[in-house]
């Protein structure tokens, strides 16, 4: 079981860059991440369902970091000093205006 896990939810800034969005993600986002804190093991991504708005809603995602290790305090710090060093590349195909991203650190009890 995870000892601490990220939560990070996310939008594309648009409907249209969706796709390129989600490969962003995958293929630079999540592995920038890891590198910044090697404590996680494992990874999943999901999408939330919101069946009220309909499939013209702007896609909200969830990704779940698991951390193997209790010191979230030590990961969130590991993780801002990697964005603040420029390790962790963004995109601008990330909605950070009307749906910005929201980070969390969680701790197992």
């Amino acid at each position: 079981m995870a000892k601490a896990i990220l939560l990070a939810s996310s939008s594309p800034s648009s409907v249209e860059v969706d796709a390129e969005f989600g490969r962003w993600y995958d293929e630079i986002h999540i592995p920038d991440v890891r590198a910044a804190i090697p404590a996680i093991t494992s990874v999943g991504r999901y999408r939330v369902l919101d069946p009220a708005a309909g499939d013209q809603a702007l896609p909200r995602y969830v990704a779940i970091y698991e951390i193997d290790d209790a010191d979230a305090a030590a990961a969130a710090a590991a993780l801002q000093g990697a964005v603040s060093e420029g390790r962790v590349s963004m995109t601008d195909t990330m909605n950070v205006t009307d749906h910005p991203p929201v980070v969390e650190f969680l701790t197992a009890i």
